[in-house]
């Protein structure tokens, strides 16, 4: 199973009043990783769209281990979970550099 990594910084904008990244940001993040993942295979999402595929996301659940805060490195991890022919299952995984968080 192919696992794509992509390194990002947590930005100011995406902390909240406690300092802690809010949860909204987790899907961008997500979507980061997701669009890494594409183009790492061969294919930009910008031709997967020109071919006529869309990938609308229909379904999103989230588990929240631990916290990340502003300039913290992160990892977010991208693979396959389930794929049909018609329908795709992104599995992602944030980690925070230095820790198993």
């Amino acid at each position: 199973m192919y696992v794509s990594e992509t390194k990002l910084t947590v930005r100011y904008a995406e902390t909240d009043q406690m300092g802690i990244v809010h949860h909204s940001c987790y899907p961008v993040w997500f979507e980061a990783g997701r669009t890494d993942f594409i183009k790492k295979m061969g294919l930009p999402y910008s031709e997967i769209e020109k071919s006529g595929v869309l990938l609308p996301l229909i379904e999103l659940r989230c588990y929240y281990k631990g916290f990340s805060r502003y300039e913290d490195e992160i990892t977010v991890k991208t693979s396959v979970k389930q794929h049909n022919g018609i329908k795709t299952t992104f599995y992602y995984e944030v980690f925070k550099a230095g820790s198993n968080e």
